[in-house]
């Protein structure tokens, strides 16, 4: 990452889960990653985007999830950016080889695996999911790999801001500045 350059974290707006159950059982599981945003989560992108209105960005780069690619055109609209796609913004994932199939008691599983983890600092030798330095460093080289003129903004997800900014709380649409 380039050293003068700034770089903001956004998380997404607040998303419609509930839309989504008119298609049962179609968009269950992590299919609910197509969810758009609430009206509420509309206005909370917009917010955030006169937030960094004064900042001048280049860019809005997002992860490829409906939440965080509608929160990102909203903000990149607005202010009249670039809009890219960067799939290395994904969330925290349970399960990272994409092919085991993932269910509702294996999430609740590797979260608390996850949460002994930082409680312990002792990592389970079988983990399928990614550390909190294992997020960060991805996160900042998805950032670095997006040159822009001004400041960058990175919409994203919680878990992926707590971990690169050390950040305790993540609302939603709220703003967070990377730092080296």
């Amino acid at each position: 990452m380039d050293r003068g350059r700034q770089v903001f974290l956004v998380r997404h707006g607040e998303a419609d889960y509930e839309r989504l159950s008119a298609f049962a059982p179609v968009y269950h599981g992590s299919r609910r990653d197509f969810a758009p945003l609430t009206d509420l989560g509309i206005r909370q992108a917009e917010g955030a985007a006169e937030q960094l209105r004064g900042d001048r960005p280049g860019v809005v780069v997002a992860s490829p999830y409906a939440r965080t690619l509608q929160t990102a055109a909203l903000i990149a609209a607005r202010l009249g950016c670039e809009l890219r796609v960067e799939p290395a913004l994904h969330d925290w994932l349970p399960i990272r080889d994409g092919a085991s199939p993932v269910t509702g008691e294996l999430v609740r599983q590797k979260i608390e695996e996850y949460e002994t983890w930082q409680r312990s600092g002792i990592l389970p030798p079988d983990r399928t999911w990614e550390t909190d330095e294992e997020m960060a460093n991805r996160v900042r080289g998805a950032v670095a790999r997006h040159v822009a003129s001004g400041p960058l903004i990175a919409v994203t997800h919680e878990a992926v801001i707590k971990s690169a900014t050390g950040a305790a709380v993540v609302g939603l649409a709220s703003v967070h500045r990377l730092t080296r």
